[in-house]
């Protein structure tokens, strides 16, 4: 017969540093990896499961931007109506093939939030492979 004492493993003071340094380390870690999570996006997505209204809109301004190692970012700025009647105005951030087809004045196919309707986007607007494995994920 076996009789275990009610004292628990006793571990050598170097242990008992390494479990407590571990356990600092794995909490640190997971704090930093959900201080990444780009929230803008996640806030974003969220209201788009509820649903996209689609409507039709009017490209305001157009402009090219220089970006640094990723090269220029074509951006389109527009306005839309949502179903409240308020005119809201957004900036899509374009492939050059598109963004060269648009003239201001032209009418640009626009998607937004049913929840939130300042949260829009257009077709083939550039967004981030988070964003897109998210919504993916999501739907």
């Amino acid at each position: 017969m076996t009789f275990l004492s009610g004292k628990g493993v006793r571990r050598t003071p170097l242990k008992r540093v390494l479990r407590g340094l571990t356990g600092c380390a794995a909490v640190a870690f997971i704090v930093y990896v959900l201080s990444m999570v780009p929230y803008d996006i996640l806030r974003a997505e969220r209201f788009r499961i509820y649903g996209e209204t689609f409507t039709v809109g009017v490209v305001t301004v157009l402009r090219a931007e220089a970006g640094g190692n990723d090269g220029s970012r074509f951006l389109v700025e527009y306005k839309y109506v949502d179903t409240d009647g308020l005119v809201r105005t957004a900036t899509a951030s374009l492939p050059y093939d598109q963004w060269e087809r648009y003239r201001p004045g032209q009418r640009i196919d626009v998607l937004y939030a049913r929840q939130r309707p300042a949260i829009s986007r257009t077709p083939g607007e550039i967004e981030p492979r988070f964003q897109l494995w998210l919504r993916a994920m999501l739907r």
